[in-house]
């Protein structure tokens, strides 16, 4: 029953949210609560809310069962979009669970301070839905063939993409790599040198590998400097997610090269190469406590509206419909009224609404909120229509000719000021995804 009653409250707040009529939602509830009942054992698609919320909130994809339980969230990629929740998000009780994994290693190395989240990054931030970080895993590259690349290296890196949603579009991305000194051989030198960092991808031809290398970005760095580095990599992360493919294995790789300005007793300067290594570049197989320091790929996107997905979904729908037998239907007992379940109040407010993904069998990719506070408003709007109401002149006028002709309906109780709510998730064991729903939460409700 309690399952029961949170589909129909999602229902209640999804329609809510986009101002639809009481009478009308209690057909599409009526319609919709048809459609999601247990389908014959011949028929394997997923129907229900449990599939139709997953879907719209972009964790709908079937790589969420081979997800292994209690993922770590260490990685630098995790704790970027740790803090970025932890920003946007209003409510102190939702973040309890990103404070308990953010303040692991805080007192060893204070990510605030080195600059993890820039200036830009929050540029990006406001006009993005949906921030998605690729953990990076080091390169399946052998000896033989990096000792036969045209550069120097002993890092290649490598990022799973498969399994970003095909509805989000890319608008810019950036890889970061940290460069720790101590971990190089220059930390020693009195006098800082020149260094060039240059990100490169290996040529295809013909589905084959070449020993050619393209070069994607590069950024300029000295021997002494700490903290991270970043390359534009949109581009090429489009790329990438034009050419996704069904092998969850397979790596998009990137070759890291340094060179390094030297200067001789006659003051010449000459440019040699030296591995990423010795300028203490952090690879990606480092050791457990520096994880939080490995390289890692931001992609900012911005996804389709809710009552986009939804339009798609009820045509899903209608497809698995066909393929039921008639007499279905006649062996289910009808859904309960709405009001057998809700007693409204008789004055319109704003009424407890959680929704918990836990009960949602959703809790194993959600990281955070595991439930929050969506509310709803519910209640009548009579005469006469108090200040608490929020009511519009409309609403007023309705009122009244109500009072007159009533056949004309009362107004309605809708909320009348819209807060957003911020989900982190798992997209795979190496990517997660932060989504923002702006209008999903009611703060206020009122008589429109």
């Amino acid at each position: 029953m309690a399952s029961k009653m949170l589909y129909i409250e999602l229902f209640l707040l999804l329609h809510l949210t986009q101002g639809t009529t009481a009478h009308n939602m209690k057909n599409d509830f009526i319609m919709d609560t048809i459609d999601q009942m247990p389908v014959p054992n011949d028929i394997k698609e997923l129907t229900g809310y449990e599939f139709d919320l997953a879907d719209i909130l972009g964790f709908g994809n079937d790589h969420h069962e081979r997800l292994p339980r209690h993922l770590p969230l260490k990685s630098s990629a995790s704790k970027f979009l740790l803090e970025v929740y932890s920003d946007l998000t209003e409510n102190e009780e939702e973040l309890d669970h990103v404070r308990e994994h953010l303040t692991r290693g805080r007192q060893r190395r204070a990510l605030r301070e080195e600059r993890f989240i820039t200036k830009f990054d929050r540029m990006e931030i406001e006009k993005c839905n949906n921030i998605v970080t690729f953990s990076s895993k080091k390169g399946a590259l052998t000896s033989n063939v990096m000792a036969d690349l045209p550069i120097a290296t002993d890092m290649v890196i490598g990022f799973n993409t498969n399994d970003v949603p095909r509805d989000l579009q890319l608008v810019h991305s950036a890889l970061r790599l940290y460069q720790q000194p101590n971990l190089g051989k220059f930390v020693q030198n009195t006098d800082t040198q020149q260094a060039s960092i240059s990100i490169y991808q290996r040529v295809v031809l013909r589905k084959q590998y070449t020993g050619a290398l393209r070069i994607l970005a590069s950024v300029n760095t000295t021997t002494s400097h700490k903290g991270w580095l970043e390359f534009n990599m949109t581009r090429i992360l489009t790329r990438w997610l034009q050419h996704k493919t069904s092998q969850v294995v397979r790596l998009n790789e990137l070759v890291i090269g340094v060179t390094l300005e030297m200067e001789n007793v006659a003051h010449e300067k000459k440019s040699i190469e030296i591995l990423p290594s010795d300028l203490g570049l952090v690879q990606p197989n480092i050791t457990e406590d520096m994880i939080d320091l490995q390289p890692f790929i931001i992609g900012y996107f911005n996804g389709p509206e809710l009552m986009n997905k939804i339009q798609k979904l009820r045509f899903k729908r209608d497809v698995i419909k066909r393929k039921r037998k008639a007499d279905f239907y006649q062996r289910r007992p009808p859904p309960p009224p709405i009001q057998e379940i809700y007693k409204l109040p008789k004055t319109c407010e704003r009424l407890n609404f959680t929704l918990d993904f836990n009960d949602l069998h959703m809790h194993d990719w959600v990281i955070a909120p595991k439930k929050f506070e969506a509310f709803f408003c519910g209640g009548e709007c009579n005469f006469p229509l108090g200040s608490k109401m929020n009511a519009t002149n409309h609403a007023i006028v309705q009122t009244l000719m109500h009072l007159k002709q009533p056949n004309l309906p009362k107004p309605c109780c809708v909320p009348t000021v819209l807060g957003s709510i911020s989900i982190l998730h798992y997209l795979n064991e190496d990517s997660v995804n932060l989504s923002k729903y702006p209008q999903s939460v009611a703060k206020e409700c009122g008589c429109h």
